[in-house]
């Protein structure tokens, strides 16, 4: 039996997901770093906050990983610009667009005492989340890849952040589209420019992560 504060292999990680249901893997890569980063809130009572949840992979780490967290994800189940797209010209694509919020919460159904799941958009999701005073200790953004999306994501996060809170962003060095401004990395560094002096970069490669000062 793993205690919160037992090392994790990625033989125990891969048996989190045994009877899951899912049909990408866009996470599994970003474990190992993951399990640095998150090493010291895996004792303690610890609040996390994930902007894009997908069909839930992500969520299903954190929720093993940190046991005495307690989890908000916010989605619309709708997909980002990319999906919406190929759903355009693929009825698969199409059917697994409409089957992903089902897929999340099968998934992760074994931890509804935990999660707090908000079906509404990023933007609507963290205003009401600030107006009600709400905080967190983690923040995991990984929603609309567009510049505007990700600057959006990140400037209403900010605020709800403990004092050495730390937020990961996903998909920095992302380029699948051809206009700059429709991936995640302008975003980024406009809203990292913004804040100089207020953080302390904890891992700057294909993800970022900061500590809030």
């Amino acid at each position: 039996m793993q205690t919160a504060q037992s090392p994790v292999s990625l033989e125990e990680t891969a048996r989190w997901y045994e009877g899951k249901s899912f049909v990408t893997d866009w996470t599994s890569w970003h474990f190992p770093n993951w399990m640095k980063l998150l090493a010291p809130y895996r004792d303690r009572p610890t609040r996390l906050l994930e902007i894009g949840s997908w069909e839930g992979r992500s969520a299903l780490f954190f929720l093993n990983y940190l046991p005495q967290m307690q989890m908000t994800c916010v989605d619309t189940f709708a997909g980002g610009q990319e999906h919406q797209e190929a759903a355009s010209r693929s009825p698969e694509d199409a059917e697994l667009l409409r089957s992903v919020e089902r897929r999340f919460d099968a998934n992760t159904g074994a931890f509804s005492g935990r999660i707090e799941k908000i079906k509404a958009s990023s933007v609507d999701a963290l205003i009401a989340l600030g107006v009600a005073e709400r905080r967190f200790d983690i923040a995991y953004i990984d929603g609309g890849h567009r510049a505007r999306e990700v600057y959006a994501d990140s400037v209403l996060t900010w605020p709800l952040m403990e004092s050495g809170g730390l937020v990961i962003f996903d998909d920095y060095l992302w380029e699948e589209m051809p206009d700059p401004m429709d991936n995640p990395k302008p975003g980024v560094d406009a809203f990292l420019k913004s804040i100089e002096g207020q953080f302390r970069m904890t891992h700057n490669d294909y993800q970022v992560a900061i500590a809030k000062i």
